[in-house]
């Protein structure tokens, strides 16, 4: 069964990697045990039969032969070859077991060897049923060469012998089956593992994963929270000065009403387009537009020549604020309170280290203009909001055909 991020290929290639390296492993566990009972035979055989060394020939043979396979057996991913040298390295220990025997005149000990090398490659040796038959069919071949060489009498005498080991042999055969299927239920048992493994791997990653996005998106809401308490308070504290500030410099409730309501709605409209920037802030033109549009009587009524300076939300709500008392005097009073007055706004950057803007206010026009008697909540905003909130500097002339006003602020970064 695999889940993400473990691929059936990939999973089954594991699978052939693990059983190639098991055959090797055991391949050259058994070609090892194989050399150390060669050598123990050797030494004995010294002993038991001095006068044949031709046996310790065929011995000798023997070990140069399986030492020779354990040399080559070392790259598991070459399965065949490795099957192919290792049963050739058994096939010759068989039939050398059994020509010693002949040569030693002596047929229980090769056939209890024979036997026992079988049982060992079908309990040792991860190869299919069909090796290890071959494997049986070559040792009773063997039994029968050695038996029948070796007594001569009774008549089919080897018949009995190979009878009697006969069950042992096909008994392997069977065991062999048994422990492949056995090794093949253990490896899919460990692959779906491994594969569950991986799925709650991958589980807990996209787990650690949502539970980041969840954290950040708790931080980003607690965050937008305490600058929503922190703006809503500005904005009230900011409601309330200019509630008190209008209803000192108002003459009656009427006038009050007209001047406050103005200037809340410019603060709503400025407050809207911020928020539809996402409080990033606005250009000078688009702060311009919106401010001072809505008193156009006509298309040529306002003129703007401003560039792409872009303004913080804190710089447009103030500049903001100040152009909207301009627009609203020059509509009372100004150029814009008949059809043909003009009013002409322009604005630059001067580019130094501290990058300021300029902007200026020209009426033409309308009615002839004269300094106001007594300074109003509207001058005051416009002089002093601008140097005390954004260290800005405010020069209003009252010449006769027009109002005038150069407006100098610091901005964080010009926009061309």
């Amino acid at each position: 069964m695999a889940q993400s991020g473990t691929p059936l290929a990939l999973q089954s290639n594991v699978g052939i990697e693990s059983e190639n390296r098991l055959l090797l492993d055991r391949a050259r566990l058994g070609l090892l045990m194989i050399l150390a009972g060669i050598a123990i035979v050797f030494v004995g055989a010294l002993f038991i039969v001095p006068d044949r060394p031709i046996i310790n020939v065929v011995q000798a043979v023997n070990f140069v032969a399986v030492a020779a396979a354990l040399r080559l057996l070392t790259d598991p991913s070459r399965r065949a070859f490795n099957f192919a040298v290792g049963f050739g390295a058994f096939v010759v220990t068989i039939i050398a077991t059994g020509t010693v025997g002949i040569l030693a005149d002596d047929v229980t000990t090769p056939i209890v060897i024979l036997v026992g090398m079988s049982v060992l490659a079908a309990t040792l040796v991860p190869w299919s049923p069909r090796w290890q038959l071959a494997s049986v069919v070559c040792i009773a071949g063997t039994a029968i060469w050695t038996v029948a060489t070796v007594v001569r009498s009774p008549r089919l005498f080897w018949l009995q012998n190979v009878g009697a080991i006969a069950p042992t042999l096909a008994a392997t055969v069977v065991i062999s089956h048994v422990l492949r299927r056995q090794r093949a239920a253990v490896a899919h048992a460990e692959q779906e593992w491994r594969s569950r493994e991986e799925s709650l791997r991958e589980a807990n990653r996209r787990l650690e994963h949502e539970i980041r996005e969840h954290r950040r998106t708790e931080d980003a809401l607690r965050f937008a929270m305490r600058e929503l308490d922190h703006r809503v308070k500005n904005t009230l504290a900011t409601v309330q000065s200019v509630a008190d500030q209008t209803l000192r410099s108002s003459k009656s409730m009427s006038e009050f009403g007209a001047a406050f309501s103005g200037r809340i709605q410019a603060m709503a409209r400025i407050h809207t387009a911020l928020a539809g920037r996402r409080w990033e802030g606005l250009t000078v033109s688009e702060l311009i537009e919106l401010v001072v549009g809505p008193y156009r009587r006509h298309t040529d009524s306002v003129s703007i020549d401003s560039d792409g300076t872009f303004l913080t939300s804190e710089l447009a709500r103030v500049l903001g604020m100040a152009l909207h008392e301009l627009a609203t005097n020059a509509a009372k009073y100004g150029a814009l309170s008949t059809n043909g007055g003009h009013l002409a706004i322009s604005s630059r950057v001067e580019s130094s280290e501290a990058p300021r803007l300029h902007i200026w206010w020209s009426e033409q026009g309308g009615p002839p203009v004269e300094a106001p008697a007594r300074r109003g909540f509207g001058v005051k905003l416009i002089e002093e909001a601008l140097a005390y909130e954004v260290e800005g500097r405010v020069q209003l002339r009252f010449p006769n055909d027009g109002l005038r006003c150069e407006i100098e602020m610091p901005v964080p970064s010009v926009s061309a």
